[in-house]
């Protein structure tokens, strides 16, 4: 940034300033007595681009006021990057209305910003740089030079740390949110450890639960099939008691026959053998007699055949009978087992621990006789009106018992139910202790990507540092020889900005406080010349403005004059170089001489 034109009214001492057409390059001089206000030419420039001085702090600023006045006002043009023209205006009361605009100079009715926020921005945008890099580097002020501060945001804007530092204060904070949020959902983890804590849930109590509903549903499906076989066995039994008595008889008098048959069959045989092969024989006399007495008629010669179809007849019938025997038996043999199934299906209720009857009976209840109630019906000692009560009583048992488990398996299922609802509430709760275990890895996971991406930025912060303080110490060794009549070459600059200086004389590095308060400034000098040349490195700029106030002090003639010979050959990007001095070595020419007098109120050039 190059200045082109400066004009203030009622600022400090003037009550005009109007310094135009400035040069662009080389040495613009501004030399007179104390108080003259060579400095309040500074003052003007640091005010008009920033809003503030070095002197004075924000709630003294009405103190720029020339005093009497009410108000005062700075227009400033410059150029950027030697093309664009730019022009700030300023205006400042003593009621506190601080306004300022910033324009390009051939559309100044069409700002470019308003008000401090907005210009201060712009101008940053616009230089690169803000109010502390500049008091750091191209403006010194009238006061005493010292080492610049290692931990000042303009050392480190210069030296490119402020954005790395930036990005690290942002992951410290970040890191520390984290923490925060890590430690909040630490609270709620231990809050749902407390819950299922308080829940004391037992894995397999559900499931025992469940084994227990299913065997309970097995018991009362097995009561209801043997009270089912048992009322069904009962009434084929008291179906199957007549049809078995009616056999049984039937049975009987098919026997009884069989055996008239089998003798009839017999004595037919046995008389037509005798009458027929043994006529003579006493015994066939004594059948034919019995023949005669029986059937008047009888004529053995005639009718001695028919003892022969009599005793194939009885025969016939025996074997009829035989099988009518054998039939009838096999019914009773049937229904038999009929009844033994009612045995069977009494002893399985009897023996069955689901009914409760075994219990009674082992207590002499009065229903322990049905325990031989089994044996009576396969031994048919058993009458149907003494059974059907007792079938009754063990039917109604058996249905009892059901019931029972019946309200079992409610109260089972209720139980059930509950734990369900415990186990979804600590299945949710579970859930949640989960999703919240995997936030607070999520944020320990990028706790640790900061961490290392400050370790990062740590080293590159060191490296930069490093190299910054190498390029200072370089362009330092440019000049410090010419403002220390070559004493002193060599500058050693450490990470933290401690100045060490190389004596030519003793051959080794020296601490400031070795040497006199003269060559200190001189070295400083030095040292802040090479701070405004890396603020312009980087800024890449293009020309500069440098503004030195006294920055000749405890310098003798030849070294001064040295000095104002050498600066505009520093460094051709620090063209413009406004220095500020009571006087300056006769014989010296200057781009453009400015003369201060206490008794003049203005300064026009």
């Amino acid at each position: 940034m190059i200045l082109t034109d400066i004009i203030a009214e009622n600022f400090l001492k003037y009550a005009r300033l109007e310094l135009r057409d400035l040069p662009a390059q080389g040495v613009i001089a501004i030399a007179g007595a104390n108080e003259s206000g060579k400095s309040s030419i500074g003052e003007v420039i640091c005010f008009a681009l920033f809003g503030r001085t070095f002197s004075l702090g924000q709630d003294d600023l009405q103190k720029l006021i020339r005093w009497g006045e009410p108000s005062c006002s700075i227009t400033i043009r410059f150029l950027v990057n030697d093309q664009t023209h730019y022009q700030i205006n300023r205006m400042l009361d003593r009621d506190g209305n601080h306004g300022v605009r910033l324009s390009l100079v051939e559309t100044q009715e069409s700002p470019l910003a308003r008000g401090h926020a907005e210009v201060d921005e712009a101008v940053y945008d616009l230089l690169g740089y803000g109010y502390d890099e500049f008091i750091e580097s191209y403006y010194l002020a009238q006061r005493e030079i010292i080492a610049p501060q290692p931990h000042s945001q303009a050392v480190k804007s210069m030296a490119g740390l402020s954005t790395l530092e930036y990005v690290a204060y942002e992951h410290e904070q970040e890191i520390e949110q984290e923490r925060d949020e890590i430690a909040r959902l630490q609270t709620r983890i231990e809050q749902q450890d407390e819950a299922l804590r308080e829940l004391d849930l037992d894995p397999a109590a559900f499931g025992e639960l469940e084994s227990e509903q299913h065997a309970l549903q097995a018991n009362q499906v097995l009561l209801e099939e043997k009270g089912q076989t048992l009322e069904t066995a009962f009434s084929g039994y008291r179906t199957m008691l007549p049809k078995r008595f009616s056999a049984r008889r039937a049975r009987g008098r098919a026997r009884f026959f069989r055996f008239i048959c089998l003798i009839g069959a017999l004595l037919s045989a046995v008389s037509w053998g005798m009458l027929a092969r043994l006529p003579d024989h006493p015994y066939s006399g004594g059948i034919e007699s019995a023949l005669k007495a029986a059937i008047p008629q009888w004529d053995s010669v005639q009718h001695l055949p028919w003892l022969l179809y009599a005793a194939g007849l009885f025969a016939l019938l025996f074997i009829l009978l035989w099988i009518r025997v054998a039939t009838r038996q096999m019914k009773v043999n049937r229904l038999s087992e009929e009844a033994e199934g009612l045995s069977v299906a009494l002893e399985s209720a009897l023996l069955s621990p689901l009914n409760g009857l075994a219990d009674k009976l082992s207590a002499g209840d009065e229903t322990s006789a049905d325990e031989t109630l089994p044996a009576r019906i396969q031994a048919e000692t058993i009458s149907i009106s003494e059974l059907e009560p007792a079938v009754e009583r063990i039917v109604d048992a058996m249905r009892e018992q059901r019931e029972i488990l019946q309200q079992q398996g409610i109260r089972l299922g209720m139980a059930m139910q509950k734990e369900q609802g415990r186990l979804t509430k600590g299945e949710q709760i579970e859930s949640v202790r989960q999703d919240l275990l995997q936030q607070r890895a999520g944020h320990e996971r990028r706790i640790e990507l900061r961490e290392y991406a400050l370790e990062l930025l740590t080293g590159a912060t060191r490296t930069l540092s490093q190299r910054f303080n190498r390029d200072l110490g370089e362009s330092v060794s440019r000049t410090l020889p010419i403002f220390t009549d070559n004493n002193y070459q060599h500058l050693q600059i450490e990470d933290d900005l401690t100045v060490r200086v190389f004596s030519s004389q003793k051959r080794d590095f020296m601490d400031l406080e070795e040497i006199s308060s003269g060559t200190q400034r001189q070295i400083m000098l030095a040292l802040r010349l090479a701070l405004a040349q890396a603020l312009n490195q980087r800024t890449e700029g293009g020309r500069q403005f440098i503004f030195l106030d006294e920055p000749f002090a405890f310098f003798d003639q030849e070294r001064t004059r040295n000095t104002l010979r050498a600066l505009p050959e520093l460094d051709e990007r620090l063209s413009q170089i406004w220095i500020v001095a009571q006087d300056f070595p006769t014989g010296e020419a200057f781009d453009l001489s400015l003369a201060c007098d206490r008794a003049r109120a203005d300064l026009v050039a």
